[in-house]
């Protein structure tokens, strides 16, 4: 992948929407594109916290795993979306596992390379960082109804209990 569709890429994702175009090339430049197989793990839950990934195309499900209960799928990534904000946020460790559902087009950024600009760069640091919010933000949203279709019922019931 080139440099000019590493930047492309990179320019339809939420998180680097509206940064100016010198960052954008600088983001395009630390980022590295890699191909990834079907069912194949990308990361793991409790590795360390090093890289960022971009999804160029493909899909991917972020599962969490249990001692008991075995891993589940808690959200799936899609064409331009970015994955991993743990390492942005200066987590240690990555907290769900990312395995490929479909053949997968992945651009990784090193962490430390994505916190060097943004110290570098306050305007790309804003941007960034509210757009890894938003994005967290959705995530979220998303685990949260799956709750309430897990324990719905379970909350109805309790309701009507008393």
């Amino acid at each position: 992948m080139s440099n000019v569709e590493l930047r492309e890429a990179i320019r339809g994702v939420d998180c680097f929407q509206g940064i100016h175009e010198d960052d954008l090339e600088q983001v395009a430049k630390m980022g590295h594109a890699m191909d990834v197989a079907a069912n194949e793990t990308v990361f793991r839950e409790g590795d360390p916290a090093v890289s960022s990934y971009v999804v160029v195309s493909g899909t991917l499900s972020l599962e969490v795993c249990a001692p008991g209960v075995g891993c589940r799928r808690i959200s799936t990534i899609r064409d331009q979306e970015f994955l991993g904000w743990s390492p942005v946020l200066d987590n240690f460790h990555l907290t769900v596992t990312a395995r490929t559902v479909t053949a997968t087009q992945l651009i990784e950024f090193p962490k430390d390379e994505l916190l060097a600009l943004c110290d570098r760069s306050p305007h790309f640091g804003y941007v960034f960082m509210r757009g890894v919010a938003q994005t967290l933000a959705r995530r979220l949203s998303a685990a949260r109804m799956q709750l309430l279709d897990l324990f719905g019922d379970e909350a109805e019931t309790n309701t009507a209990d008393g």
